[in-house]
């Protein structure tokens, strides 16, 4: 095997949380609570190291207690269920009786990023939720099933009562793959703008829904759909890639 002294190639992100020029302690805070004080971050530690596992009623009532002090803001009566990973907690707001079930991140990277989540909004079980340099809002009373990944470097706009179906992945951007003579891991991300989804919209299980793309009110996008384009108000969609093949709205 030959050893090479030159660096791998690597996303952005990869570079700056392994780089091993800086110490474990510094690349480990930065990725916890971003630019957050001190104080800040020994809470963090303290918080997550006796309460994020606690079962129960116990673990719920002390979480709900406890973690409102790590929020940006944080509503009346969260419930956060046991395991939740929170990455810069002081960048993310929540509001009114939201509901985060076992296992489920939510993950900001950069100082301008952030994430918002409204009153009474549910996010499922090993659901990840993370805002790399842009803005997520899950807007009030939306249902973001099991297993789902919702991420962004733009904008994430989920809107009013929208449901979506466990394993969904939502806002995943390209690689530009411009050039031969750089890896497509190191290749600049291709932005356009982010997505968002209308109210009471309803997407499937499985569905994967591109950057860039508008999911109209009150649509439906069927199980294991793949959305490149854009989606009409009451539109039904369906399909690989995703077809319109009707409307909830009667003419």
């Amino acid at each position: 095997m030959i050893e090479s002294n030159a660096a791998p190639a690597m996303t952005p992100q990869q570079e700056a949380f392994t780089d091993t020029k800086r110490s474990g302690l510094a690349l480990y805070r930065r990725l916890a609570v971003g630019s957050a004080s001190s104080f800040h971050f020994v809470l963090y530690e303290v918080f997550q190291t006796l309460f994020s596992n606690l079962p129960g009623l116990l673990g719920f009532a002390t979480r709900a207690l406890a973690y409102p002090l790590l929020f940006k803001r944080c509503g009346r009566r969260p419930a956060i269920g046991r395991g939740v990973l929170l990455r810069v907690p002081k960048q993310i707001s929540l509001g009114n009786g939201i509901l985060i079930d076992d296992g489920a991140s939510l993950d900001v990277r950069g100082d301008d990023a952030s994430i918002a989540i409204e009153d009474r909004v549910s996010i499922g079980r090993l659901t990840t939720v993370a805002a790399k340099g842009g803005h997520i809002i899950l807007r009030t009373g939306c249902n973001i099933g099991s297993y789902c990944r919702i991420a962004t470097n733009s904008r994430v706009e989920v809107g009013e009562s929208v449901l979506v179906g466990a394993y969904c992945y939502i806002g995943p951007g390209n690689h530009t793959g411009e050039g031969e003579d750089k890896p497509m891991i190191s290749q600049p991300m291709d932005i356009r703008g982010g997505v968002i989804i209308g109210e009471h919209a309803w997407l499937g299980a499985r569905v994967t829904i591109l950057d860039g793309v508008r999911i109209g009110k009150h649509a439906i996008v069927g199980a294991h759909s793949f959305v490149k384009d854009d989606i009409p108000d009451w539109g039904i969609a369906v399909g690989t890639p995703a077809r319109v093949v009707g409307s909830r709205k009667s003419s």
